[in-house]
């Protein structure tokens, strides 16, 4: 039998620390977290602010004059009573009618043919045969008017329109024989007494010829339509008007100028074509001299939580984050995010070990971390903010882990998480000038123009397909009426 001697021993015992060094004296623990319920049903719903849209609109006077022109023809009105004023008179437009403006004004000049009856009645005395005549004559004559013009609630142009008048090239005459008796000194008065009723009928000509109402109505249900804007990002303009507000009326250069005022929600997706429902009634109009010229759109595109998750990956997988002088570490292999309420939560696929002495403990499995995202206008990306554990995952690190549930990982990966959005608002933006640089017509007689002159983060939200980023563009649009 050997002897068992005392270097022997000693070497048993080198070789046995070697082998608890060499293996760590290390045990490793599964970590088993339960992954939260993923839903974004508590997020807020997203609803886009109100949009006044102010649209600077001119209306050509030549082009009002032509519509007039062309529907203004014949008999203007008609009076074939006798009884009332011993005056009957048919008058009717007898050439080009011409339109001046000049701020809240319209100057008419109409020339008119009038077919006058006039009786007289004269009893020389008591016992004398009364003498009843009447006599009738055709003349030419100039209507001068001034018209104050104004829009009802109903989109109807509402004129308060008075004048005077001046002979034209054929004054009233009477033939008798070879005489020749003028009657402009009888026919003035009796004429001068009409025009009130002619100004009236005027305002009711030009109040039926000039409906606004079906312009606005057409281009009230015509922006409802969703309009395409890009097809690479498929890219959506969705506009729901709520209410229609117009300035006074002013004349200035030849046009009628005004501004029509849409107060709307709109918004720029970037989901696919929205599915909307026309709204046909149109709302009373507001006459409102305190309009903005700027317009503003919201701007909503959805970020998806596959194309977050894969940010997420090139920024924190593969990456090891040290503690305590080094004695500690984690290293994360994978990333994902999804929704959860009004956080999102990210699923961190990790290993890490620490050391205390001789021993090394490991660790292996998922860790869940919850965050408020939220808009960093200073670098224009999006953060998270008051990351933390999930409360399973908490539980289970201070059980299994106490070390990584006391270090400073949370605020690495919180500093780290970084989904930059400048390109997209640059792309927003480009997008929207280049629609509207493409001078367009919503309505044959409705040409636009306009420029974005700076777009605005405005907020976030989450949906259950991804990220929704809200962005405000602010810009200019103008209208102009070139066809009646």
């Amino acid at each position: 039998m050997k002897k068992i001697t005392l270097p022997f021993i000693s070497s048993i015992l080198l070789v046995t620390v070697l082998s608890f060094t060499q293996s760590g004296c290390s045990s490793t623990d599964k970590l088993n977290t339960s992954a939260p319920a993923t839903a974004a049903t508590t997020a807020p719903v997203y609803r886009p602010q109100l949009s006044s849209i102010s649209v600077p609109i001119s209306i050509s006077i030549a082009a009002m004059e032509e519509k007039l022109n062309n529907e203004v023809k014949g008999i203007l009105y008609k009076d074939t009573n006798l009884d009332d004023d011993n005056v009957a008179v048919t008058v009717s437009k007898n050439g080009r009618m011409s339109i001046r403006a000049e701020k809240d004004k319209v100057y008419f000049s109409v020339p008119l043919r009038i077919y006058a009856k006039g009786r007289w009645k004269w009893d020389p005395c008591k016992l004398c045969p009364a003498i009843d005549k009447t006599e009738d004559t055709t003349f030419d004559m100039i209507i001068k008017t001034e018209s104050r013009i104004g829009l009802t609630d109903d989109y109807k142009i509402n004129t308060i329109t008075s004048g005077d008048f001046e002979w034209g090239n054929t004054k009233p005459v009477l033939e008798l024989g070879p005489l020749k008796i003028g009657l402009a000194r009888f026919v003035e008065p009796a004429l001068r007494g009409q025009m009130a009723t002619l100004s009236k009928q005027l305002d009711k000509e030009l109040q039926s010829h000039l409906d606004m109402k079906k312009y606005v109505a057409d281009a009230w249900q015509m922006i409802q339509q969703p309009v395409k804007l890009d097809d690479g990002m498929n890219a959506w303009l969705t506009v729901i008007p709520k209410e229609v507000r117009i300035a006074p009326l002013n004349a200035q250069n030849g046009t009628l100028n005004t501004r029509l005022g849409i107060t709307s929600y709109i918004s720029v997706t970037t989901d696919g074509k929205p599915q909307t429902q026309i709204n046909k009634a149109l709302p009373k109009l507001i006459v409102d001299s305190r309009l903005s010229e700027d317009i503003q759109i919201g701007l909503t595109t959805t970020i998806p939580y596959a194309h977050v998750s894969k940010m997420i990956q090139t920024q924190v997988a593969k990456q090891t984050y040290k503690f305590d002088g080094g004695k500690s570490e984690i290293t994360v292999n994978d990333a994902t995010v999804t929704p959860g309420g009004e956080q999102l939560i990210m699923m961190l696929d990790v290993n890490g070990k620490t050391k205390a002495g001789m021993f090394t403990k490991k660790i292996v499995g998922k860790v869940y971390l919850r965050g408020t995202p939220y808009y960093d206008a200073q670098t224009a990306s999006i953060k998270v903010r008051d990351v933390d554990y999930d409360l399973d995952t908490k539980d289970k690190l201070l059980s299994t882990a106490s070390w990584l549930a006391k270090n400073k990982f949370i605020d690495m990966i919180q500093a780290q998480v970084n989904i930059p959005v400048q390109s997209q608002l640059d792309d927003a933006k480009k997008m929207l000038q280049n629609t509207l640089d493409k001078q367009g017509r919503v309505h044959e007689s409705l040409l636009l123009r306009g420029s974005i002159k700076h777009i605005t983060p405005d907020n976030i939200y989450l949906t259950q397909d991804g990220i929704k980023a809200v962005v405000n563009a602010k810009g200019t649009l103008t209208a102009t009426v070139d066809k009646l």
